[in-house]
């Protein structure tokens, strides 16, 4: 049986000022996000950082993974 894969990028919301600290912004929308899939069969397989601003992680990839 072949695996599927699917990538989704989360980003938080609203203006960021230098300093920021978004790790429980980005934790939530992380629980959000694995919990809605992990019902249709998904696996969080990978985080990866893809925007920082002034500072601040603002963007990730969530990488999926389903047998």
């Amino acid at each position: 049986m072949s695996k599927s894969y699917k990538t989704l990028v989360v980003s938080t919301k609203g203006l960021r000022i230098k300093g920021d600290d978004t790790s429980a912004e980005l934790a939530a929308i992380i629980d959000q996000k694995s919990n809605e899939m992990s019902k249709d069969g998904w696996v969080l397989l990978s985080i990866t950082p893809s925007l920082m601003s002034e500072g601040a992680l603002i963007k990730l990839m969530l990488t999926f993974m389903k047998n």
